[in-house]
Parts: structure tokens; C-alpha cells; sequence
């Protein structure tokens, strides 16, 4: 691993790979007689079988999830002047599909998305708007106002496949906060699977004051 990646990973990746959490399932008789015929023929525990179908059901749903939110329907840039008009919203990173384009975004203080169908969601965003970075499987990790125009770069060699706009006033650093405690701040939920999706004035005042609290935090460390 070069010091680069180090850096990315200590820096930028809040993923919590060291601690598990206990989970209790009941399982439909006949699915528990199938998990234990698994367990004999390969000669593997009942927990690490269960784990792993976890894991492969996650992917595929979340593959399933990223199909359905293909093609979002572009909309007219709003007037920057007009505060009213602004929107604010969650952002994903793309973490699962690609990390180097997560820790891209979070270097280049900026929000991207990447390859036909979903590139598109960037062209939603307007100046003035608060965009929040969602990394998957960890939570908000950093938030910023959209400024500047439509900038289209290349993606794995392909011209124009990464659409993005610069953040200013970017937070990044602190503490990550997770979907669970998203739903405790602000007592409502949100689709954490989307691209983008757009926020509620009420969730995004939780949000600001959150990070705002842990940004101080870092700060009198």
C-alpha cells in the first residue's frame, strides 16, 4: 500500500471494519433445515454461511436499487439570487462502486457522479445549493455549497463520463454520522441508497448543528 492510499484510508475512509454487532434472526423451518444441509455439505459454521449471504444479498440489492435510480429527470437551473428556490441534498459517494472516486471527491472538495444515467443528477444542482456526502455503510462524512459551473471529466478513460461541481465551505473530518442517528436527530428517515436525493429543511438544520458540534470537537482536541 503506498503512503497515498495510507493517507486515504486514515484520512478519508470511516469505514469500521474492527467491531460487530449481534444480530438475532428466526428463520422459517424448512430455510433453517436448507442453512444446516449448507453447513454439513461445506463444512462451514452457520454464522459465516449467514454472513456471507448477507453480504451477496446486499450487493445485488443495492445493484437493483442503482438500476431503478437511473435517468433522473434533469431539471432547469434555478435562480442562485433567489434563496428560496435552493435545495439541499444527500450525495452518495459512490464508495461501493469505486473508492478511488469517493476519496477524489472528498480531496477535491467537490460533488461527482459517474457514467450514463446517473452522471445526470449533478446537472440538478444549482449554485447555493447544500450538498451532504454519504459514504455507504458509514453515514455523512462531509457537507459543502455547490459554486461554479458543470465540470466533465473523464472516468476510466471514457471522456465526459464524471460530471461534477466544486463545494465551498466544505466540511470534512469529523465524525461520521450514521443513517441510525440521521433517524434520531431528525425522527424521519431518508432513501440512503439513492444517487441524490433531496432533503427537508428540518433534516438538514439537525445535520448543520451535528456537524457543527463535531467539527468543534475536532477542534479542541
Amino acid at each position: 500500500m503506498s503512503i497515498r492510499d495510507t493517507l486515504e484510508k486514515s484520512i478519508f475512509d470511516q469505514t469500521d471494519e474492527s467491531t460487530t454487532v449481534p444480530l438475532s434472526i428466526r428463520l422459517p423451518n424448512h430455510l433453517n433445515n436448507e442453512l444446516e444441509e449448507l453447513t454439513l455439505t461445506l463444512d462451514k459454521s452457520k454464522s459465516f454461511l449467514l454472513l456471507e449471504f448477507i453480504k451477496a444479498g446486499i450487493i445485488e440489492t443495492n445493484k437493483l436499487l442503482e438500476e431503478k435510480a437511473m435517468n433522473p429527470q434533469i431539471e432547469e437551473q434555478r435562480d442562485s439570487d433567489d434563496f428560496i428556490k435552493r435545495k439541499k441534498f444527500m450525495l452518495n459517494t459512490n464508495f461501493n462502486n469505486d473508492k478511488s472516486s469517493h476519496f477524489q471527491m472528498l480531496e477535491n472538495q467537490e460533488a461527482a457522479a459517474f457514467c450514463k444515467g446517473w452522471k445526470e443528477y449533478i446537472c440538478n444542482l444549482s449554485e447555493g445549493d447544500k450538498v451532504y456526502l454519504y459514504q455507504s455503510g458509514v453515514g455523512f462524512i462531509a457537507s459543502g455549497t455547490v459554486t461554479g459551473d458543470l465540470i466533465k471529466n473523464e472516468y476510466h478513460g471514457k471522456a465526459d463520463e464524471k460530471y461534477c461541481k466544486k463545494l465551498k465551505d466544505f466540511k470534512v473530518g469529523f465524525k461520521a454520522i450514521s443513517a441510525k442517528e440521521f433517524k434520531a436527530l431528525t425522527n424521519s428517515g431518508a432513501n440512503f441508497r439513492m444517487t441524490m436525493v433531496e432533503l427537508t429543511s428540518t433534516q438538514t438544520q439537525k445535520l448543520d448543528e451535528e456537524i457543527e458540534k463535531r467539527m468543534k470537537s475536532i477542534h479542541s482536541k
